[in-house]
């Protein structure tokens, strides 16, 4: 899968919501997204995510919560290609989001 410029844009906007995991060394989320094994457990992972960010944020934590487009995206993304979960923990492990 070629990624362009937009598609990068996604996968970094993504990787600012996991980087709250990082920043909590709660790395749960990450790790099982990068090794899904097939797109729906890859999304499954991203909600849960999404659900706990929101709670912490809801609660006062400094999160970033991705836009609705980028999420729609990105989960058309992996099931396109799943390899795109692994970019997206890496970036959120080495600040490229």
């Amino acid at each position: 899968m070629r990624i362009d410029q937009k598609d990068w844009g996604v996968l970094r906007d993504v990787a600012k919501l996991l980087k709250y995991f990082v920043k909590e060394h709660k790395y749960r989320y990450i790790d099982s997204l990068a090794n899904a094994y097939n797109p729906k457990v890859a999304e499954l992972i991203l909600r849960e995510a999404l659900r706990e960010a929101k709670s912490a944020k809801d609660q006062g934590a400094d999160v970033y919560l991705p836009s609705e487009d980028s999420l729609i995206r990105f989960i058309e993304m992996i099931s396109e290609d799943l390899s795109v979960t692994g970019i997206v923990a890496a970036l959120s492990l080495t600040g490229g989001g």
